[in-house]
């Protein structure tokens, strides 16, 4: 086995560039994907959870993360990196919520159709 690998070194050298550089390129590819699934968890966390609970709500989206993420993904993103997205996801929160809107969405839309079938 030691003779094949020193026979072969520059092949296996090769190989394993290749596959770190795919697997640089598929997490490069898959960064918004996570972005938006995690934004989409920072929301649930708000709405089911509410205000003056961030430990629990970061709890909750990180345990949806490793539930939703394939296990390629759950290797590639490091834990910094995650809490970076996860914390760049409740500024965006914010922000939508600092313009007066709802977690609800469509509020308009809906007492519109509660109106029309009430009457």
């Amino acid at each position: 086995m030691l003779e094949f690998i020193k026979v072969n070194i520059s092949s296996i050298l090769v190989v394993l560039l290749f596959v770190i550089g795919l697997l640089f390129f598929y997490k490069r590819g898959k960064k918004e994907f996570v972005r938006q699934v995690v934004l989409s968890l920072v929301v649930q966390a708000e709405k089911s959870l509410g205000s003056k609970t961030g430990d629990l709500k970061y709890m909750m989206v990180v345990e949806g993360i490793y539930k939703i993420l394939p296990p390629i993904l759950r290797i590639l993103i490091t834990k910094k990196e995650l809490d970076n997205i996860i914390e760049d996801s409740v500024q965006v929160l914010k922000e939508y919520l600092s313009s007066e809107t709802t977690l609800l969405g469509y509020e308009d839309e809906y007492f519109e159709l509660s109106s029309d079938t009430l009457d």
